[in-house]
């Protein structure tokens, strides 16, 4: 996809323009310290004129990656087209491995248990002296069923957390937080909102600290 030559030359010069300027020149003028209404309000100026110049370069480079952005969706719509059957039949088949692995492991399970019947039984009707045969006689039979498994061993199993009734919540952070896995500064960022919303006042070991952040309207 080409540029637009001209909208290129304008953001050139968007960069370059008289607002952007304008806003390095009261940067550099800018008091170095803070000290009384007049510095304060220099500042607040200043700071109105980089924001404005910050929105002036974003509004031309917009006029520039805009149609790029919208050519890039229709690319991606295109190929989401070609690829989603392609990811429906992965996970598809996927699925129908993973039941005939589960069946696999039902049937050999089954035989397992037979087999070990089975040792279980020729031990108790056998001498002293015949126990290593039977055993070895039985090893190999059970050998003999996880060879059969063999081919689905690129199973992966991996493990996730449902709620199935009342959950007993004090283990479950406790348990979080004693393998550092807990997100403590995503639970602070929304605690204190949590705690005007519930009429909280204070909780142990909490503080809740304001900081101020200059707005310039």
């Amino acid at each position: 996809m080409e540029t637009n030559i001209d909208n290129l030359n304008d953001f050139h010069n968007a960069i370059n323009s008289a607002e952007v300027l304008q806003s390095q020149a009261m940067i550099k003028a800018a008091p170095a310290k803070i000290e009384d209404k007049f510095s304060y309000d220099l500042s607040a100026h200043a700071i109105k004129a980089a924001n404005d110049a910050i929105k002036h370069i974003e509004n031309h480079r917009k006029m520039l990656t805009l149609p790029i952005d919208a050519y890039k969706k229709k690319l991606m719509d295109i190929e989401k087209t070609a690829t989603q059957p392609l990811k429906d039949f992965i996970e598809q088949r996927k699925g129908l491995m993973v039941e005939y692995s589960n069946e696999l492991e039902r049937i050999k399970a089954e035989a397992d248990a037979k087999i070990a019947a089975e040792a279980k039984a020729a031990m108790a009707n056998s001498g002293a002296g015949m126990v290593a045969d039977i055993m070895a006689h039985f090893t190999d039979a059970m050998t003999a069923t996880t060879l059969n498994n063999d081919h689905t061993k690129n199973i992966r199993i991996s493990k996730r957390a449902e709620i199935v009734g009342d959950v007993d919540w004090s283990t479950l952070l406790m348990v979080i937080m004693k393998a550092e896995m807990f997100d403590v500064a995503e639970l602070l960022r929304k605690l204190p909102k949590a705690m005007e919303l519930t009429g909280t006042d204070g909780i142990f070991g909490i503080e809740i600290v304001e900081h101020k952040t200059q707005v310039i309207r």
